[in-house]
C-alpha cells in the first residue's frame, strides 16, 4: 500500500488553498469559525459535498434541538472590544464548570427568538449620549417596541461598561436592564456597572452568576469534552497582535492637511506595520497606546511638590512617579470620581461641595482638566496616595483611512489635534497631543486593530454606497474608495461631506478629486458651516437630494454608511433620513423607524460614530 504523504497528516491542502482558507477565516467572528466547522463536518455525512450553503438568516439561526440543550446565551454588545473581552472571559469559564452556552455578538442573535431563552447574559458599553452600541440598537428597538414579547420565562444578568466621567454612565445596560425586567424577565444577579477600571469587578461578577447557575440547578451540566467538540475552538489564523500585546510600528507621515487658517489642526500619520502580519479591512479601527506629555507630568508634580525621581510602589515593584505617570494613567482627562477621591484628601469646603453633588461633579470635569482641578485647588499628597485616585491609561481608537489593497504594509489614520485652553495655556488631547510630537521618521507607536465587522463594505461589489460624514469620520471612507478602486468595483459611490471651511478644511480634497475625475466617485455633496452666514450640514444636503437618495436606497438598494459624531451629527442624519423615507416612500414617522431598523438588520445602515 503506498504511504501518504506526511504533509497530509497535518492538513490536507495545497497551498493555494490553505491561503483561500486563511483569507476566508480572517474575517470570521468565533461563532461563524466554530459554525463553519460544524456545517463542513455535516458535509462529510452526506452523499455529495455539492450542496448549496445555507442562507444568512439560516446560518444565524440556533437549530431549533439545540434551543433548551444550550441553557446559557451570552451576549456581547462592544463599542470597543472591551465588552467583547468580558463575554469571551465569561464563556471560557461557564465551561469550566460544565455549563452549556453560546456566545453571540448582538447583531448576530436573533433577538425575536428571545422569548425561548432561559438564561440570558447581557455585556453591553454604551456611547454617545447613553446610547447603546450600533450592533445592539435592532435588539434594542424590537424590546421597546409593541412586537416585544412576553419574558416571564427568562432571567438574566447584565454587566455594564461605561466611563463615570460622562454624564449617561453605563447608561445602555440600565435601559436593558428596565426594558428586561419591564417584559417579566427576572434578574439571576443585580447589574454591575463597571468604570474604565473593570477587570476586578468583572471576574467577580462571573463567579457569582457560576455560583448562582450551579445553585439553581437550571442546567444540564455535561462533560468538557463533549461540549468543546460541539462548540469547538477558534484555529483560525488571526493577527498575533492584540490590546494586551500591541505591535511597535514606526512612524512614515505626519502631515497637517488643514489649512493654515483653520481652527482645526487635522494629521494625516501614516505608520510602517512591515513583517508584522498585520491584517486589516477597510472601517476597522486601530488603537494607540500613547504615553503622557512629560511638560504636563513635570507641571502636576510640580503643583503637588512631589520630586520626578520619587519611588512608588507599581505593580509589585518600584518605580520612579515620573515613569509611573508616563505610561499607566490618565492625566488629560478629568473623572467624577478622580475628583471625588482628591476632594476627601484636598478637604477644601468649596471643593467638597462640587463633590457632594454628581451633578456638580459632571459640569466640573467637563470645563476642568486634572490639571485644572490641581491648579484650583492645591494640596499636599503623597506620590503613592496620589497614583492610588488615577484612572488607568486606556488606548485610543482611530478608523483607519487606508486600503491594505493600497498600502500592504502601512496604516493610515486620519487625527484631529485636540487642544483646551486652560489658564492662558494649550494642552493637547492625550494620543493626539503624542501623536503630533511624532515627527522624525522611524518613530515608535504601540498599536493594535480592533476589528468592526459592523461597518464594513458590501460583499457585493456592484452594490452602490452613500457615505456620509463630518470632520475626520471622513477617514473610513477614504479606505472605502481605495478598496473598490483596487478590487475593480462596478458599485457606484456617493460621498456627502461637512466641515467647517472650503479653503481650510476640506480633508483629502485633492484625492477626492482625482476619484471623482477617474469616474470612481459618482457624485459628491459637500456642506460648510462657515462660509456663509447661513450653517450649512451634511443634514442638509441631505434633505436637498432626498429624492435621488431614496432612489438609491429603494431601486437601487444602496448602503448607508454613517461616520462622525454620535450626539451631533450622527442624530441630524439619522433624522432626515428618516424624513427622507417618510416624504418620498409615503409612510408616517414610526413606519419609516422599522424602515430604518430593517436596513440596520440587513447591513445596509452602518454607523461608526463616537
Amino acid at each position: 500500500m503506498k504511504k501518504k504523504d506526511e504533509t497530509q497528516l497535518i492538513h490536507p491542502f495545497s497551498e493555494k488553498q490553505m491561503n483561500i482558507l486563511n483569507s476566508f477565516a480572517e474575517n470570521l467572528t468565533i461563532n461563524q469559525c466554530i459554525w463553519t466547522s460544524g456545517f463542513f463536518w455535516g458535509l462529510t455525512q452526506k452523499n455529495s459535498i455539492s450542496e448549496k450553503l445555507l442562507t444568512s438568516s439560516e446560518i444565524n439561526t440556533p437549530v431549533k434541538e439545540n434551543i433548551n440543550q444550550l441553557n446559557v446565551t451570552i451576549i456581547s454588545a462592544s463599542q470597543t472590544g472591551n465588552a467583547r473581552l468580558v463575554s469571551e472571559y465569561v464563556q471560557k469559564h461557564l465551561l469550566k464548570f460544565n455549563i452549556p452556552n453560546q456566545l453571540f455578538d448582538a447583531n448576530e442573535y436573533k433577538f425575536k427568538k428571545i422569548h425561548l431563552e432561559k438564561i440570558l447574559i447581557l455585556v453591553i458599553s454604551t456611547q454617545g449620549e447613553g446610547e447603546p452600541p450600533e450592533i445592539a440598537l435592532p435588539m434594542y428597538n424590537f424590546l421597546k417596541s409593541k412586537q416585544a414579547p412576553n419574558l416571564n420565562n427568562l432571567t438574566y444578568s447584565i454587566f455594564s461598561l461605561g466611563d463615570s466621567s460622562y454624564e449617561y454612565f453605563c447608561q445602555a445596560g440600565k435601559d436593558f436592564d428596565n426594558i428586561l425586567s419591564s417584559l417579566g424577565a427576572k434578574k439571576l444577579i443585580n447589574r454591575i456597572d463597571a468604570d474604565v477600571d473593570y477587570n476586578g469587578l468583572s471576574i467577580k461578577w462571573c463567579d457569582d452568576i457560576i455560583n448562582v447557575i450551579k445553585k439553581k440547578n437550571t442546567v444540564s451540566l455535561i462533560s468538557n469534552n463533549n461540549f468543546n467538540k460541539k462548540t469547538g475552538d477558534n484555529k483560525f489564523v488571526q493577527n498575533t497582535y492584540n490590546k494586551m500585546r500591541p505591535f511597535t510600528s514606526t512612524l512614515i507621515v505626519n502631515q497637517k492637511i488643514t489649512g493654515r487658517y483653520s481652527k482645526k489642526d487635522v494629521r494625516h500619520i501614516e505608520l510602517n506595520i512591515m513583517n508584522s502580519g498585520i491584517k486589516y479591512y477597510p472601517g476597522d479601527s486601530i488603537g494607540i497606546w500613547y504615553k503622557n506629555d512629560a511638560e504636563l507630568i513635570l507641571e502636576i508634580l510640580e503643583i503637588l511638590n512631589i520630586n520626578q525621581n520619587e519611588k512608588i510602589l507599581f505593580n509589585k515593584k518600584y518605580e520612579s512617579i515620573f515613569n509611573v505617570l508616563e505610561n499607566n494613567f490618565e492625566l488629560t482627562t478629568n473623572n467624577i470620581n478622580v475628583l471625588k477621591k482628591y476632594a476627601l484628601i484636598n478637604n477644601h469646603v468649596d471643593l467638597l461641595k462640587i463633590a457632594s453633588d454628581l451633578k456638580k461633579r459632571l459640569i466640573y470635569v467637563k470645563k476642568n482638566s486634572l490639571v485644572c482641578m490641581l491648579k484650583q485647588f492645591p494640596s499636599i499628597i503623597s506620590a503613592q496616595d496620589f497614583v492610588s485616585i488615577l484612572v488607568p491609561l486606556k488606548p485610543r481608537f482611530y478608523s483607519i483611512s487606508s486600503s491594505q489593497l493600497e498600502n500592504d504594509e502601512e496604516i493610515h489614520i486620519t487625527v484631529n489635534i485636540v487642544q483646551n485652553y486652560f489658564y492662558n495655556k494649550v494642552y493637547l488631547g492625550g494620543a493626539s497631543g503624542y501623536l503630533s510630537k511624532l515627527v522624525n521618521y522611524g518613530d515608535k507607536v504601540k498599536i493594535f486593530i480592533e476589528k468592526n465587522n459592523n461597518f464594513k463594505l458590501p460583499i457585493n461589489d456592484n452594490s452602490p454606497i452613500i457615505m456620509i460624514a463630518s470632520g475626520t469620520g471622513i477617514a473610513p471612507f477614504r479606505s472605502f474608495l481605495q478598496e473598490r478602486e483596487n478590487k475593480k468595483a462596478h458599485g457606484k459611490n456617493w460621498l456627502f461631506f461637512g466641515n467647517q471651511s472650503s479653503s481650510e478644511d476640506f480633508l483629502y480634497q485633492q484625492e477626492w478629486q482625482i476619484f471623482f475625475k477617474k469616474g470612481l466617485l459618482n457624485r459628491i455633496n459637500l456642506a460648510w458651516s462657515q462660509d456663509q452666514d447661513k450653517k450649512i450640514y451634511v443634514q442638509d444636503e441631505l434633505l436637498k437630494n432626498g429624492k435621488k437618495i431614496w432612489k438609491w436606497i429603494n431601486t437601487d438598494k444602496a448602503y448607508i454608511y454613517v461616520c462622525g459624531n454620535a450626539s451631533k451629527m450622527a442624530k441630524d442624519v439619522e433624522n432626515t433620513l428618516i424624513q427622507i423615507i417618510c416624504e418620498y416612500n409615503h409612510v408616517n414617522t414610526e413606519e419609516a423607524n422599522n424602515l430604518l431598523n430593517t436596513l440596520r438588520l440587513e447591513k445596509r445602515y452602518q454607523r461608526d460614530v463616537y
